[in-house]
């Protein structure tokens, strides 16, 4: 069971994952969730292709990347919009997990969110840095899940009672996978 919630408005993501976003006119089609490109048996995308798109209405202003990754497996708890995605193989590095059953290891700063349900085995975008991006994705908008009580600083992906989440950093000498505004809803 989460601790409780943080808006969407306070929190930052930090880029850490591997490789340099796509020049801004990159194509996404009709939008990050356009059914030929999200949620495909066969990816749309190079894997690991980072886009950044122009939050200037919705929620915070500013910048937020995108990433097209694959679904490796789920826990009982089926991916949807917000669900905190970390590494779930040590050989295949794109693919993710919401198990902390199956993930590499928690804490870690290497993660992003589900922009909306995908399947097991599927390519799609993940939101990985920067603000939520609430304009390209308004259904980001609104309370992320906490797993332990987030201060105001740094968070990291984290475990607790069987879900991956945000939690408060405590890895000696990581970088933290982002920035909360304010402390959480507890």
């Amino acid at each position: 069971m989460a601790d409780s919630t943080i808006d969407s408005e306070l929190i930052i993501q930090y880029d850490n994952w591997p490789g340099p976003v796509e020049a801004p006119t990159f194509d996404v089609g009709d939008g990050f969730l356009d059914k030929r490109y999200h949620n495909v048996s066969i990816p749309a995308f190079p894997i690991g292709t980072k886009v950044q798109v122009k939050n200037v209405t919705l929620g915070k202003k500013g910048y937020a990347t995108l990433i097209y990754l694959q679904v490796g497996t789920q826990d009982a708890t089926t991916m949807v919009a917000k669900t905190a995605c970390i590494p779930d193989s040590a050989t295949l590095w794109y693919q993710l997990t919401n198990d902390p059953d199956s993930c590499i290891k928690t804490p870690t700063n290497l993660g992003c969110f589900a922009i909306s349900a995908i399947t097991n085995a599927y390519y799609g975008w993940f939101w990985e840095a920067g603000i939520v991006p609430e304009d390209a994705l308004p259904g980001l908008g609104g309370n992320f899940v906490t797993n332990t009580a987030v201060v105001a600083g740094g968070w990291m992906f984290g475990a607790s009672d069987a879900v991956v989440g945000m939690d408060i950093v405590d890895a000696a000498g990581e970088r933290p996978a982002g920035f909360a505004l304010a402390d959480d809803a507890a």
